[in-house]
């Protein structure tokens, strides 16, 4: 098995956002995506990651580097959009992700890793209790789409 974990590049782009839109049952407006790709690209604080098959795609993350100003100005890492194509799921591929994203997170300093789960998906909060996550209160809130 020959996996790599990269930066999500331009030419990955649509592959690996089918990912989320075939395992959330969505659609995302690609035009709109790649207007502002370059945008979220160039953004130090932004780093999306593919998982690499065999140089397919089977797996992405958006990891967000969130700067504190209180207490010891640590920053902390926000992981969303996480997922794995259905199909490779139990091959520890998404235990890869996770070992690169700590990686990430300790080679920038940060202090924590926050994610969310949907209450309803119990194979995630299962998957990131394994991982070493703890099962801690969040709350969302949906903004009005427009």
């Amino acid at each position: 098995m020959n996996l790599k974990i990269e930066k999500l590049k331009k030419e990955d782009l649509e592959e690996a956002i089918h990912i989320y839109d075939e395992n959330h049952n969505l659609k995302t407006n690609y035009e709109k995506l790649l207007k502002v790709y370059d945008e979220i690209y160039n953004n130090k604080a932004i780093h999306n990651i593919v998982a690499k098959l065999d140089n397919k795609i089977v797996g992405l993350a958006t990891i967000i580097i969130n700067y504190d100003i209180v207490e010891e100005l640590k920053p902390f890492l926000s992981i969303w959009n996480f997922g794995v194509k259905k199909e490779y799921r139990r091959k520890k591929i998404g235990t890869k992700m996770f070992e690169y994203i700590n990686k990430f997170a300790e080679d920038n300093n940060c202090s924590f890793i926050s994610l969310i789960a949907e209450n309803d998906n119990k194979v995630a909060q299962s998957f990131y209790e394994n991982v070493g996550y703890t099962k801690e209160v969040g709350y969302v809130k949906l903004v009005k789409k427009s």
